[in-house]
């Protein structure tokens, strides 16, 4: 027996059937509305029974679904329950449960009558099979494609797609012919699987996406990695996730990568393992954007052929924009005049570099020509016209170190001197730059 309030299999749980009744029969016997009479249980569920009922009028038999009265006390509830019931009936898809009734029992609880189904839900298909082969994997996984695809194009997420919501019955001659049952009734219901008092049911952990792990908003990309579950335990008969806990598994789902099937089950063939790993894609906009792309992608894979994977070219970007600093205008100012002060430090370093250059150059001697050195040489040797007076002004200053210097050399070894002394040209001062100072200018916010 399932405990709803676990989500697992539990054989020594035992509970009340509140809202219908204390026993499994308790209307078996009775006429419902004065045109329902029921005939036997047809299964047990977290939202209620399932008996199998006739009508009295047209003698067809038909499957009446009585949810618990916990489930549906809200009349809020119960309306939106009716109203995508009524929305999945009307879809008209032939791979959808159709729904003919609505109605309401003398203690509340509220009942709905769908055809009756002849076979097995996919839950025991695999549990018989253990591994499906992938052609039956995949045939089933389209139908079940289809369905969800016209459900969605109508509005409805299903949002509770498990194996146990998958019923495979014989159809002219056909086998694994698919039903997809409980449209809306996850989406609305209020039962023990509530994850949070404000928000609604979730569905099953095992089959949840990782946004419905999180108590966000939903869409129908929660479907496609139900989808890819349900592909995944066909094909390897594992479920990605598995642990403990109703936490454990919702740790899982929302942070761990999945075991690659082949890693399970080695003829898992490459394409159809990159469609499964696709659909279950943590970030919902790396998915199958929609069920006719999943759709087209398993088409291929079953005519042996690679899948193109999503149109996620044109999406927006998963990461919102990255929001700058709104900067004050006096602080812009600030920063202008820093530039403009910063170019003309440049400039005035290139214009001195110049200027001292041309200096240093220009303090150099000449260099002299052999007409300088006889005029200079007879100049010196006759002195002896030279007045006292000129020859006290002209005497060298003990002090003066260039004074002594030419006194103690000749006019021949100055010269020399000069011609052999080589003035060191002075390099023009370089703006010390780097790319991450000059990107700094350029871009004060990197």
């Amino acid at each position: 027996m399932k405990d709803p309030a676990s989500g697992f299999d539990d054989p020594a749980v035992e509970r009340p059937h509140s809202g219908v009744s204390k026993t499994f029969d308790g209307l078996i016997g009775r006429t419902i509305d004065g045109r329902y009479r029921v005939e036997t249980v047809l299964g047990e569920g977290g939202m209620g029974l399932v008996y199998r009922v006739t009508h009295t009028r047209l003698n067809k038999p038909l499957a009446m679904k009585v949810l618990r009265r916990e489930n549906t006390r809200d009349p809020e509830v119960i309306a939106r329950f009716r109203r995508e019931a009524e929305s999945a009936s009307g879809i008209g898809n032939q791979h959808i449960v159709d729904i003919s009734d609505f109605g309401t029992l003398d203690d509340g609880s509220t009942y709905f009558v769908m055809e009756c189904l002849q076979g097995v839900d996919l839950i025991d298909a695999i549990d018989v099979a253990e591994r499906m082969p992938e052609e039956r994997a995949v045939r089933i996984a389209l139908q079940v494609c289809r369905a969800l695809g016209a459900a969605h194009e109508a509005g409805i997420v299903h949002r509770d797609l498990k194996p146990e919501n998958v019923f495979l019955v014989r159809r002219d001659d056909a086998e694994d012919f698919v039903k997809v049952l409980d449209f809306g009734i996850a989406k609305v219901a209020n039962g023990p699987k509530r994850l949070t008092r404000a928000g609604e049911v979730l569905g099953t952990p095992h089959y949840m996406s990782p946004e419905q792990c999180q108590g966000d908003d939903v869409d129908l990309r929660t479907d496609i990695y139900a989808m890819g579950v349900l592909l995944y335990e066909m094909v390897t008969g594992h479920v990605p996730h598995d642990a403990d806990t109703m936490m454990g598994i919702l740790t899982k789902q929302m942070y761990e990568d999945p075991i690659p099937p082949k890693v399970r089950a080695a003829d898992v063939s490459d394409q159809l393992e990159q469609v499964i790993m696709r659909c279950l894609e943590k970030e919902r906009e790396r998915r199958y954007q929609t069920m006719q792309e999943l759709l087209a992608d398993l088409e291929r894979v079953r005519g042996g052929l690679k899948p193109t994977g999503p149109n996620t070219v044109t999406l927006a970007p998963t990461r919102p924009p990255r929001k700058r600093r709104v900067v004050a205008p006096i602080y812009l100012g600030g920063l202008a005049l820093a530039v403009l002060a910063l170019i003309g430090t440049l400039v005035m370093n290139a214009v001195g570099g110049h200027s001292t250059e041309s200096e240093s150059l220009s303090v150099a001697p000449p260099r002299p020509s052999a007409r300088t050195e006889t005029a200079i040489a007879p100049a010196t040797v006759t002195s002896a016209e030279v007045t006292p007076a000129e020859e006290e002004a002209s005497a060298p200053d003990p002090r003066d170190d260039r004074s002594v210097t030419s006194v103690a050399t000749t006019p021949r070894e100055g010269v020399d001197k000069a011609r052999s002394k080589t003035i060191p040209r002075k390099r023009r001062p370089a703006a010390k730059g780097s790319l991450s100072r000059d990107q700094a200018i350029l871009d004060p916010w990197n």
